[in-house]
């Protein structure tokens, strides 16, 4: 970032504020952390000023907010401040929610600070604050109350109401999220306040159990396939929409024998599988979990190809398609990724259904099963190949030993079902 400066005979009252020092007009080179800010005298006071961080980043924007902060000031009698103060930032209820919208989607004015979040995790954050704020408005108008006058009764008022709609669960979740909310202001708009979620009772949630699929059941659910109706009716109008897709068991044992995520698989290329200079052969994709979280590109995990994969491989075209940037599983697609996935993860549930199964599992009940039976083999070292996977790097054919040494093993013994 760029030094920020001031003309020659500048607007009165208005310094350039560095956070770091946190001193008017420094000569240190703390250029990240330079803002600028207005001082303004309270008339009939000897020292008493009310100040406000500027939100502009150049010098006449930082003018125009100036003037319209001391315009406040005169309107309020310099007694009511809805934005800024010499107390550090004082937000009303709406305007802390639109802060917090804007560093959720990346719109810090510091690069430092700039969120990268899914948009899932981020939709969920805003839904559960948006239920705090929709409580509030029932003893408080969020639009002029500041959000320093949060209260403990606030916070009972909507534990009370949170409580009876939803599950334990979701009940920590919820509370959580607006805790997040509450450390953003602090934390980052540097509001001086304590955050009134710091404390609650958190619900004891038990364990689920982690159902896997056995052999038998995955057989039964191919077989259902070919013999179950396909048709199901949608609610409303009553549609009929067809489940079957003409790669739903390439796609299921594609799930099993890999163990990945559902855009892992879907969008595996016969340009993922590498070879090692031992001839063991493993599929390298990018980690998109993990590089989101990190915020860093081209992480990769490695999934070893084993007999029962290789197998699946060859029967879905591995001798004509292994030098080609094709999609492995739906090659001649027409529809988006996600499109596939749906259909997938959908249809999977039908046809369990269909095979008389009782047992409540889903399509991510195939990566659970492959990652129990890979742990039988590797143990301590699954998560090299789990989905955490690991910070090993590929240069031409060249592996950290710790990930080749893996693969090797996982390619060799991993066998699943036994």
């Amino acid at each position: 970032m760029s030094k920020l400066k001031l003309p020659k005979n500048p607007h009165k009252g208005l310094k350039v504020f560095c956070k770091k020092c946190n001193i008017d007009n420094s000569t240190c080179k703390h250029y990240e952390n330079q803002i600028y800010r207005v001082r303004i005298h309270v008339p009939g006071s000897k020292n008493s000023v009310k100040t406000k961080k500027m939100e502009a980043t150049d010098y006449y924007n930082a003018v125009i907010e100036a003037i319209e902060f001391e315009k406040e000031l005169i309107a309020n009698n310099f007694s009511i401040i809805k934005n800024l103060s010499e107390e550090g930032n004082d937000y009303s209820i709406i305007d802390a929610a639109i802060r917090y919208n804007q560093y959720l989607n990346g719109e810090s004015n510091y690069a430092h600070l700039k969120k990268s979040i899914s948009e899932g995790y981020k939709a969920e954050l805003i839904r559960y604050c948006r239920y705090f704020f929709e409580n509030l408005k029932k003893t408080k108008d969020i639009r002029t109350s500041r959000i320093k006058d949060i209260k403990r009764e606030d916070v009972s008022n909507f534990y009370l109401w949170a409580d009876k709609k939803f599950e334990d669960k979701t009940l920590n979740k919820c509370m959580s999220s607006v805790k997040c909310f509450f450390a953003f202001l602090i934390d980052i708009e540097e509001i001086d306040m304590r955050n009134p979620f710091r404390n609650y009772i958190t619900k004891q949630v038990l364990k689920p159990n982690i159902e896997t699929v056995n052999k038998d059941e995955f057989l039964k659910i191919l077989e259902a396939i070919d013999i179950y109706d396909p048709l199901i009716t949608l609610g409303g109008k009553g549609e009929r929409k067809n489940m079957f897709k003409p790669y739903l068991k390439d796609g299921f044992r594609l799930f099993l024998l890999t163990g990945g995520r559902r855009e892992e698989v879907v969008d595996l290329r016969w340009s993922n599988i590498f070879i090692a200079p031992t001839g063991v052969k493993f599929f390298r994709v990018r980690n998109m979990k993990v590089e989101l979280i990190t915020n860093k590109m081209y992480i990769y995990k490695h999934i070893p190809i084993n007999d029962d994969l290789y197998n699946l491989l060859l029967e879905m075209g591995y001798d004509k398609n292994k030098d080609s940037d094709n999609y492995i599983l739906c090659p001649d697609r027409v529809v988006k990724s996600i499109t596939i996935m749906d259909c997938l993860s959908k249809a999977f549930t039908h046809y369990r259904k269909g095979s008389g199964m009782e047992k409540d599992i889903s399509l991510k009940s195939l990566r659970k099963t492959y990652l129990t039976w890979v742990n039988q083999v590797m143990n301590k070292d699954t998560k090299i190949l789990s989905s955490h996977s690991t910070d090993g790097v590929l240069k031409e054919y060249y592996l950290d030993p710790t990930v080749l040494t893996a693969i090797e093993k996982g390619a060799l013994k991993i066998k699943i079902f036994g």
